[in-house]
């Protein structure tokens, strides 16, 4: 059943899978600044993110945004051919490792503002580079058959044996019922 909510079992193509995420995202940032009345390019992150906290609306669409591109890049995996259940687990492990080692050691974190590490952001973002532009798996396209040297002109070739129909209709023409003659 899971398979079906969080999207295992479905595909999405690279460029279906750029613009859903670029909706969703611009429409938290509108939502965020209809929330709030400030845009999250004003500089004023500090005061942005005190009322986003303070604002279940937001709470709420947040924590739907997650839900809605995990999903969608569960999907992008299984359509590159990879396993999601695998793929999505090691890479959510890998987050929760590397914000774990950035909050015990704060001189691994990229600034003292971030959560992350320098080796965490260059995976994070090879990863959603890699969902990008990495090739559809499982869609091999298989090459033309090649042309036999038989003297027929592609789709009306003389085949060697008689289709099934036509061999029918022949032992019936000889007067062959079911296998016996008269």
């Amino acid at each position: 059943m899971l398979n079906y909510i969080f999207g295992f079992n479905a595909r999405m193509g690279r460029l279906a899978f750029f613009f859903c995420t670029l909706v969703v995202g611009l429409g938290f940032v509108m939502l965020v600044y209809g929330v709030t009345g400030n845009a999250p390019a004003s500089g004023r992150m500090d005061v942005l993110l005190a009322q986003a906290s303070s604002s279940p609306v937001l709470v709420i669409a947040f924590y739907g945004m997650l839900v809605i591109c995990f999903m969608l890049q569960s999907m992008r995996v299984r359509d590159m051919g990879w396993d999601p259940v695998c793929v999505m687990a090691a890479w959510i492990a890998l987050l929760v490792l590397d914000r774990a080692i950035a909050g015990r050691f704060p001189e691994y974190a990229l600034t003292y503002q971030h959560t992350e590490t320098v080796v965490g952001a260059a995976v994070n973002g090879a990863m959603n580079i890699v969902l990008l532009v990495w090739r559809s798996g499982g869609y091999f396209e298989e090459p033309p058959p090649l042309p036999s040297n038989g003297s027929g002109d592609g789709l009306f070739e003389r085949r060697s044996t008689p289709a099934a129909g036509g061999s029918r209709v022949a032992r019936i023409a000889n007067g062959e019922f079911g296998g016996k003659t008269r």
